[in-house]
C-alpha cells in the first residue's frame, strides 16, 4: 500500500494538471499578448483543481462535487480539443493565435453537445432463445445510474421507461449510486417497478457506504444477491459482489453453484470473468462499469483496461452483456456514448429460433 499510495497521487495531480491547467495554459500562451498566462496562475488553476476533485470525493458534499465534477467535465472536453489541435500543428502551418477562437468555439458546442447527450435514454432491445426456458420472460437491464451525480428526478424517468417495457424482471448490475449522502428518498421510485428488482453491488457501493445502501434496497424491495441466487420461472439469477480482484467471478461461482436445469443470469458490475462464467454454463451474464468511456476520448483508455467495453457478445450458448451504463458518473455529460436500458427477451427454443439482436 505504501508503494501505491504515492504512485497514485502522482498519477492523479498529472491527471488534474492534464484536465484542468493543461488547456489554459496552451490557449492563453496561442492567444499571446495580454491573455497569456504566467505559471503561477496556471500552477495556481492546477492546484484549485487537485484540492476541489479531492475534496469533494472525500465525503458528503454533494454541492461540491455537482461544480468541480462538471468543471472537470468540460475541462477535459477542451483538453481533448487542445490536444487534437497539437498534433495539427505538428504537420501544418497553422497561426495559433487564429486558432485559438475556433478552439473555444468547438470546445463549447461539444460541451453543450455532450450535456445534452446526457439527457437521453436509448432503449436497447435483444432476442436470445434458449432450450431451457419454457416461457417467454422479459429481463430489463440497468446500471451505473450513479445517483448521487444524478438526482432523484432522473431516477423517477428511468423506473417510468422501463415499466412501460413491462419487465417480468429488473436487474441492477451496481452503481446505482456514488455518495453516502445518498437517502431512500432518492431511490423510492423503485418502490414503483413493476418487476422483481435484483440488485449486484458496484464498485461505488462499496466506496460511499454498502450497508446504508443494502438497506435502503431492501426497505423498496429491492432483493440484493451478493454471492447467492435467486431462482423463479426457470431462470437462477446469480449475483456476486464487485471486486478489483480479476478473479471475483472465479472464486465466487463454484461456491454458489450453476443450475444446469435453468436459465442462468449472473449479474456481475465488472465485464471480467466471462471465460469463468462461461465454463460454469452461465447462459447470459449482464455488467456494466465501462460507460463505453462516457466522454470520447475516454473510452480509448477504457479498451487498454477491458477487452470488451459496451454490447453483446457471445461463444457457444453463452452471452455476455455490457452495458453503457443508464446514468453519468461525475459531469451530466456524454460524448461518443449514451444512455441506456437494456431489454432482453427470452423465448423457449420451440417457439422458433431468434438471433441475437439491436435496436433502438
Amino acid at each position: 500500500m505504501s508503494r501505491v499510495r504515492p504512485l497514485f497521487l502522482l498519477l492523479f495531480a498529472a491527471a488534474c494538471f492534464y484536465v484542468f491547467a493543461y488547456p489554459v495554459w496552451r490557449l492563453s500562451a496561442w492567444a499571446g499578448g495580454t491573455w497569456t498566462l504566467g505559471w503561477p496562475a496556471i500552477l495556481g488553476i492546477w492546484a484549485v483543481g487537485f484540492l476541489g476533485m479531492w475534496i469533494s470525493f472525500q465525503g458528503p458534499r454533494l454541492a461540491l462535487r455537482y461544480v468541480v465534477v462538471h468543471w472537470m467535465g468540460i475541462s477535459f472536453v477542451f483538453a481533448s480539443v487542445t490536444v487534437v489541435y497539437e498534433l495539427l500543428r505538428l504537420i501544418l502551418p497553422l497561426s495559433d493565435r487564429a486558432a485559438v477562437p475556433w478552439l473555444l468555439a468547438a470546445g463549447a458546442v461539444l460541451a453543450l453537445f455532450a450535456m445534452a447527450a446526457s439527457h437521453h435514454v436509448a432503449i436497447r432491445r435483444f432476442e436470445i432463445a434458449s432450450d431451457k426456458l419454457d416461457r417467454p420472460l422479459r429481463v430489463v437491464q440497468i446500471s451505473d445510474i450513479h445517483i448521487g451525480s444524478r438526482q432523484g428526478g432522473f431516477m423517477a424517468r428511468i423506473v417510468d421507461r422501463i415499466n412501460r417495457l413491462k419487465p417480468d424482471y429488473v436487474a441492477i448490475t451496481g452503481d446505482l449510486i456514488d455518495s453516502s449522502a445518498v437517502e431512500i428518498d432518492a431511490l423510492r421510485p423503485l418502490e414503483n417497478l413493476t418487476g422483481t428488482t435484483l440488485f449486484s453491488v458496484g464498485n461505488h457501493e462499496r466506496y460511499a457506504d454498502l450497508p446504508k445502501a443494502i438497506s435502503m434496497l431492501e426497505a423498496l424491495d429491492v432483493i440484493p444477491l451478493r454471492q447467492q441466487s435467486y431462482l423463479a420461472d426457470g431462470v437462477q439469477f446469480i449475483g456476486i459482489d464487485d471486486d478489483e480482484n480479476p478473479d471475483q467471478v472465479a472464486r465466487h461461482l463454484p461456491e454458489v453453484g450453476v443450475r444446469d436445469d435453468h436459465f442462468s443470469i449472473l449479474l456481475y458490475h465488472r465485464p471480467l470473468g466471462w471465460e469463468s462464467a462461461i465454463g460454469h454454463g452461465v447462459d447470459l451474464m449482464l455488467s456494466g462499469h465501462t460507460h463505453n468511456g462516457q466522454i470520447f476520448p475516454f473510452n480509448l483508455l477504457v479498451r487498454r483496461r477491458f477487452n470488451r467495453i459496451r454490447g453483446l457478445f457471445r461463444q457457444g450458448g453463452s452471452h455476455l452483456y455490457v452495458s453503457c451504463g443508464t446514468g453519468t458518473w461525475g459531469p451530466l455529460m456524454r460524448l461518443g456514448s449514451l444512455n441506456e436500458i437494456s431489454c432482453f427477451d427470452l423465448q423457449p427454443r420451440s417457439r422458433g429460433p431468434l438471433t441475437a439482436g439491436e435496436s433502438r
